[in-house]
């Protein structure tokens, strides 16, 4: 069987039992904890497919990855694939309910770069138009700063991406008179 194929059955049922629990969100919040940790750590990602290891440090590691303690709907579910030794797959489990839990509630990504922070009220209202544009009944804001920008933003919503940046309109400039002038007069 195909790690995609392994990933979705075991996220879909964890989001249908979480969902039927009254969990789902609490689920989405820790899955996306996990993820973030699992990516970033390599340590983690090693503990939690080693061997040696027993099932409940490794529990008790996820938990503390989530902020202290794992809902009951996660928890069994981490119990579970390690009694079947699916370590290997737990990660890409993950992934696959974040997924599944956007598809469901039309949560959208949308990924925010600029020159300076913005203002709360300014966030708010981006998410609101991410919100419209993409039809979604949520919009997470990603923020960050990046000063390379000069001016202006860089914005990522699913699979558009808009690039407004002062940087990228200096750079278009650049190539365009380069292009244009081969000889000098």
């Amino acid at each position: 069987m195909y790690t995609g194929t392994i990933a979705k059955r075991y996220a879909t049922a964890l989001a249908d039992f979480a969902a039927a629990r009254g969990e789902e969100r609490t689920v989405f919040d820790q899955a996306r904890s996990l993820v973030v940790y699992m990516t970033e750590v390599a340590q983690l990602r090693e503990t939690v497919v080693a061997p040696t290891i027993d099932v409940e440090r490794k529990v008790s590691l996820m938990a503390k990855c989530v902020g202290g303690e794992m809902c009951e709907s996660m928890e069994r579910f981490v119990r579970m694939v390690f009694a079947h030794r699916r370590e290997h797959y737990l990660e890409f489990m993950l992934h696959s309910l974040v997924r599944i839990v956007k598809e469901r509630h039309a949560i959208v990504d949308v990924d925010l770069t600029t020159a300076a922070p913005l203002d709360e009220q300014t966030q708010a209202r981006i998410a609101e138009l991410a919100k419209q544009l993409t039809g979604s009944r949520e919009a997470e804001l990603n923020c960050r700063v990046d000063e390379n920008l000069i001016g202006g933003f860089r914005l990522r919503m699913d699979d558009k991406q808009v690039d407004a940046s002062i940087r990228t309109q200096l750079e278009e400039v650049r190539r365009a008179m380069v292009g244009n002038n081969k000889r000098i007069l």
